[in-house]
């Protein structure tokens, strides 16, 4: 039996600072987070940023850790039995052969995690997201997946008896050599389209639940139509913007989220290059782009736009308010951003339209995604990202 690692509360908050400086410095300074085999039963670790950390083999037994940001973390073999980490974002970490039986995950981010061989006996996973997750050989028993979504998920292999999936969505998910899983079971949940099954499960599912196997039909997509063209725009009109859900107002903008319905075509990121929405009808640089002033940023766009452009086009710009306030999502979603995962993890970016309150400097309005906040920022002093936008033609 391993030798758990006793870490005071002390060193705990040390490592966790240091952990925080080597995100926000791009990796310039602090120290990314060892706390492999530590033992950290009953630990208050809520909304954290420990992305990226080694966890692996660490005791999380009955931790505290709702809305954690364990993205790309390795919690390899770690015990997490009982633990709460709902809403938490876990997109591809490492959770091979954890110990999660009776864990509360329910609407936490694990798409692309690896969870083969898993324990997730009796867990929360109601409306979990686990797109593309490697679930093979995981113990899902008796676990709540009602709602949840396992489009593209392995579950070969994996036993889901007594498992709850109403309302799943198994699109394309590989469910050959399932244990436990019977046509009961299958009657309730959301869809089958495209998932892999044996020869008898198809035969079994097309005579009696037909409807699984079909395509559904496409959902309406409300497209909205968004400002391009830039403003001055005061602290007032900003906090009036339609399409936008105010969480705080304070003196230089708010802290809010994008009631915009987002359709991102799923082929368009694949190229790491740009990510298209249809709602809205933009197509964005899928990464931002270097540190710099509000100027420096302007002619750093019409550079892109010179010779063959960026991705084939040359009318690259800085986005509008709206616009850049469109991608502000109501959760922690990428890496402890409040964006899509299919957007790059930079956290700012600079739009196009200034503000006449600016205390007699000059000052444009900026998007930050780390806080989900809205504010101005001077023009010359402030370094931010960039984060191009062109118009759909």
């Amino acid at each position: 039996m391993r030798e758990m690692r006793k870490i005071t509360a002390g060193g705990l908050s040390k490592i966790l600072e240091e952990n925080y400086r080597w995100h926000e410095t791009d990796e310039e300074e602090g120290e990314v987070a060892d706390l492999s085999n530590a033992n950290l039963i009953k630990a208050e670790l809520s909304g954290l940023l420990l992305s990226g950390a080694n966890l692996s083999g660490a005791d999380l037994s009955g931790a505290h850790m709702p809305g954690v940001d364990l993205a790309s973390a390795n919690l390899c073999r770690a015990s997490l039995i009982a633990a709460d980490l709902s809403g938490a974002e876990l997109w591809y970490a490492d959770l091979s052969g954890a110990s999660l039986s009776g864990a509360h995950l329910r609407e936490a981010h694990l798409d692309d995690t690896n969870l083969s061989h898993a324990d997730l006996s009796g867990a929360d996973l109601f409306k979990t997201d686990l797109r593309g997750a490697n679930l093979s050989g995981a113990d899902l028993s008796g676990a709540d997946l009602r709602g949840a979504c396992l489009n593209k998920a392995d579950l070969s292999e994996a036993d889901l008896s007594g498992a709850d999936l109403s309302g799943a969505d198994l699109r394309k998910a590989n469910l050959t050599r399932v244990r436990g899983l019977t046509i009961e079971q299958i009657s309730v949940v959301k869809t089958l389209y495209g998932a892999k099954l044996n020869l008898e499960r198809t035969k079994q599912v097309r005579k009696k639940y037909p409807h699984l196997l079909e395509e559904s039909e496409k959902s309406v997509i409300k497209k909205v139509t968004l400002r391009s063209s830039y403003k001055t725009l005061s602290v007032s009109e900003v906090q009036s913007m339609p399409n936008v859900s105010i969480r705080e107002k304070y003196d230089y903008g708010f802290y809010g989220y994008s009631k915009i319905i987002h359709h991102y075509h799923p082929e368009s990121y694949l190229t790491e290059e740009v990510v298209e929405d249809n709602a809205t009808g933009l197509m964005w640089c899928q990464s931002g782009f270097r540190f710099q002033v509000w100027r420096g940023a302007t002619d750093w766009v019409e550079d892109l736009n010179s010779e063959e452009g960026y991705a084939g086009y040359n009318d690259w710009r800085l986005p509008t308010l709206e616009e850049a306030v469109s991608l502000l999502e109501s959760s922690k979603m990428n890496g402890g951003l409040y964006i899509d995962p299919v957007f790059s993890k930079k956290w700012w970016t600079w739009t196009g339209d200034k503000c006449e309150d600016g205390e007699g400097s000059e000052v444009a309005w900026g998007v930050h995604f780390y806080f989900g906040r809205v504010n101005w920022v001077n023009v010359n002093d402030e370094c931010v990202s960039v984060r191009p936008v062109r118009t759909m033609k």
